[in-house]
């Protein structure tokens, strides 16, 4: 059997996918798996070992699409996949000319699809997980946990990194992550927060590293002791440099769940979003919330100041920090 996935576009969304992808490979043994992500996600989801083949899916109609469309062609695929609910996804599976299609029943172009089964928004690992049963397998894998590795060459790229600015191979690091994409500012927790955070971190000895897309000069200004990398790493090296940190501090983001993912233990600050649904998976981490009562409301705008994030504190946070560090000193 020749199967080809179909994957999200965000970074948390893959790493939901990942316990699917691996139910499948173990449902189904003998099965050739094939996965289509865009190209910056190519390199996560190749460290993750899983599928045996990626191939990337560029945005809007292009040469390299066409490419795709014929490399699916050739693929003589049986069965197709879809994650994503996106209608070029619809579009591409039915191209593919796969005869079995699975996917939402509230995806664009749904009918494109042979198969859809019910959707609970937001997107989860729960959700993916019946897309397996779906299709006649079982669930062997209920969590991303240890689902991502770094490479040698990620590791490689990494340290140079590392090196280029001051931080020694070796050096106990700490990893801080205050943005998220999009649209999703109200996930945010404050700059003078995660710059306390990070001021403690580097009494204790670690060097805190701020990760992720967003500049942080505000948090990085009046502290030379926190590198900030923001802007400055692809995924790749990410996947890397979490893998290196002693701790992972973050919002509810992409590279929360990328770190949670390589086994980092998180300290996950959630407010407008359900940590019980889109919270790190795995053992060792701690999620934190101000008990606002209007959290979670799971909204991307809010109208009352963002209290379920403004609300926590940098000593409750702190406290927690120390604990989890304490405890992965003690081997526990």
């Amino acid at each position: 059997m020749r199967i080809l996935c179909f994957h999200l576009n965000q970074i948390g969304d893959l790493a939901f996918s990942l316990p699917a992808l691996k139910s499948i490979l173990e449902s189904f043994p003998e099965a050739h798996v094939t996965s289509v992500v865009r190209p910056s996600l190519k390199e996560v989801l190749e460290s993750s070992g899983l599928p045996h083949e990626v191939l990337s899916r560029k945005s809007g109609l292009n040469l390299g699409k066409l490419a795709l469309i014929r490399r699916l062609r050739s693929g003589r695929f049986d069965l197709a996949v879809a994650f994503s609910q996106s209608p070029e996804c619809a579009i591409l599976a039915r191209l593919s000319g796969a005869r079995r299609r699975v996917g939402f029943r509230d995806t664009s172009l749904g009918f494109l699809l042979t198969s859809r089964i019910d959707f609970s928004h937001p997107p989860s690992t729960a959700n993916n997980l019946r897309l397996v049963e779906a299709i006649g397998g079982k669930v062997t894998c209920g969590d991303y946990s240890g689902l991502i590795t770094p490479t040698s060459a990620q590791i490689e790229r990494a340290n140079r990194l590392l090196e280029a600015n001051g931080v020694e191979i070796g050096q106990p690091i700490a990893a801080l992550s205050p943005g998220t994409s999009g649209r999703r500012s109200v996930k945010e927790w404050t700059d003078e927060g995660f710059a306390e955070v990070g001021l403690h971190l580097a009494k204790r000895g670690l060097k805190p590293i701020v990760m992720g897309t967003q500049q942080a000069d505000s948090i990085v200004k009046d502290c030379g002791d926190i590198l900030d990398l923001s802007g400055k790493t692809d995924l790749g090296e990410v996947v890397a440099i979490l893998a290196m940190s002693s701790v992972l501090v973050a919002v509810d983001s992409g590279i929360l769940h990328l770190g949670a993912a390589v086994r980092t233990p998180v300290v996950g600050l959630y407010g407008s979003s359900n940590p019980k649904i889109t919270g790190p998976q795995g053992g060792g981490h701690v999620v934190l919330t101000s008990q606002a009562e209007c959290s979670p409301c799971v909204k991307t705008e809010c109208s009352l100041g963002r209290k379920c994030m403004t609300d926590l504190k940098p000593e409750l946070v702190i406290s927690v920090v120390d604990h989890v560090l304490d405890r992965r000193a003690g081997g526990v």
